[in-house]
Order: structure tokens, then sequence, then C-alpha cells
């Protein structure tokens, strides 16, 4: 991503840079994805009937575990919302950019 963040860039370099942004935007969103299909199937496990004490601990693990990975996947959608937007923001300046001749 770095490619048009040197000085000296010109201004097809820049226009890369929001392409790059909403990339990653996009990545996160896929891996918020994969967190709360982790979640599911570990919360679908804790519904199995678990007759030991043992069991019974591990369900709570797994509720546990799934509350986290609950918390993970919403700040990982929120993180692509944020970045989103900036992408959105950089590429207004790059078409600035490009209005202005750069």
């Amino acid at each position: 991503m770095d490619g048009g963040m040197h000085g000296g860039a010109s201004g097809e370099a820049w226009a890369v840079v929001s392409t790059e942004v909403a990339a990653m935007a996009a990545r996160l969103r896929w891996h918020a994805g994969q967190m709360a299909d982790i979640r599911r199937h570990a919360l679908s496990v804790g519904l199995l009937s678990w007759e030991s004490p043992a069991g019974g601990n591990f369900r709570d693990y797994l509720a546990e575990r799934g509350r986290e990975l609950g918390s993970t996947a919403e700040l990982l959608e929120s993180a692509a919302h944020e970045l989103g937007v900036f992408a959105r923001l950089v590429r207004d300046a790059e078409d600035q950019q490009r209005g202005a001749g750069l």
C-alpha cells in the first residue's frame, strides 16, 4: 500500500491507495464472518447433552469463548466499517488530486 504514500509519487500511484484500503475493509468483513461462523459452531456444540460435571464445565467454557468470539467479530465488523469510510475519504482526495491535475 505504500507505493503512493512516498513523496514524489504520481497521481496514478495515489489512485491505488483507496482501492487497497477498500480491499482491506473487505478482508476484515470476511474475517468477521469467519469468526461469527466459528462462534455458531462452538455454540451448537454447547447445545449437545453433556451429562458429566466436566461436560458442564466444557459447555460453560464454550459459552464464554462464544461471547468472546462474538465480541471479536463485532469489533472486526466495526473496524471494517470505519476502514470503508476511510477508503471513501481517500477516494475523494484522489479524485480531487486528479481534478487538480496532480
